[in-house]
């Protein structure tokens, strides 16, 4: 299967798998951590061409939940994996404290492959708010979504902690 096709499998299957959940699980705040396959992103542009998952993962979940509040916090790509982070109703989130804060938010990973899967992780939990307060640290003020490209070396230019 070429990596459009397979683009395209995923992407039509998010809707259904949102509305599946969403059916049997009513959690109210949480993180979703799309475990997204490297191979089919453009490695010239890993945020571009992630955000059509992104997006369509937001608009499934207003779509089952239309007072939901999504966020696009970030995109840590790995050699084999890449994962992005979208926070459901995470009211206390706060970008000026977020890399001193570890709070742990229920994580549900959404495995976006051929047979897109969503499951409960605890075990993410923290090990996801202390990676979230790590990028948050290094980025400085960077905008959201934060960029963390593991493929290269990844060189913070301006960290929080070296503000004045």
């Amino acid at each position: 299967m070429h990596q459009e096709e397979t683009r395209s499998l995923i992407a039509s299957q998010i809707q259904h798998i949102m509305d599946q959940f969403f059916q049997t699980t009513t959690p109210i705040r949480f993180r979703l951590l799309g475990d997204t396959p490297t191979a089919i992103l453009d490695p010239e542009d890993y945020l571009t061409s992630i955000e059509p998952f992104v997006t369509k993962v937001q608009q499934s979940v207003i779509t089952c939940r239309p007072d939901a509040e999504t966020r696009f916090l970030a995109l840590r790509i790995l050699s084999r994996h890449s994962y992005f982070v979208v926070d459901v109703n995470n009211f206390d989130y706060n970008y000026e404290t977020a890399h001193e804060v570890t709070t742990c938010v229920p994580v549900y990973v959404l495995r976006m492959s051929i047979h897109v899967k969503i499951s409960r992780r605890p075990s993410e939990d923290e090990k996801v708010a202390k990676i979230l307060a790590t990028m948050h640290w290094g980025h400085g003020d960077d905008p959201l979504p934060l960029v963390d490209d593991y493929t290269k070396s990844v060189v913070y230019a301006s960290p929080r902690g070296l503000r004045p």
